[in-house]
């Protein structure tokens, strides 16, 4: 009886031995895992953090009036460099066609024809 107590109590601690090593070993290796993730995060936010200062110099750049003198300088070929550009607001639209009230008669063959016809 003694023996066979021992005995279970061998097998016990051996199972929770081996159980606690088990334990241990996954989460050293969740551990390994999550470090590798951590790095390769923190190495993408560096580069978004590179990239958002580079966009933000080309917004910067693109919303200085030397840049939009610039495009209108090389995409439309008017002025010189030396040239002063006076932008005017365009609040309405001004239409210099003149106004026509034509009146505009049908004969009564053709009133028939679109009747019949739309």
């Amino acid at each position: 009886m003694k023996k066979n107590k021992s005995i279970l109590w061998i097998i016990i601690i051996s199972i929770l031995t081996l159980s606690v090593f088990f334990n241990i070993k996954n989460q050293y290796s969740t551990l390994k895992e999550a470090e590798s993730k951590n790095n390769l995060l923190e190495e993408n936010i560096e580069n978004l953090r590179l990239e958002k200062q580079k966009l933000t110099k080309k917004i910067e750049y693109a919303t200085s009036s030397a840049f939009i003198n610039q495009q209108i300088h090389d995409k439309l070929a008017l002025g010189t460099i030396n040239d002063t550009w006076i932008i005017m607001p365009t609040e309405t639209q001004i239409d210099l066609r003149p106004q026509t009230n034509e009146d505009k008669k049908q004969t009564n063959w053709q009133q028939w024809l679109n009747l019949f016809t739309q």
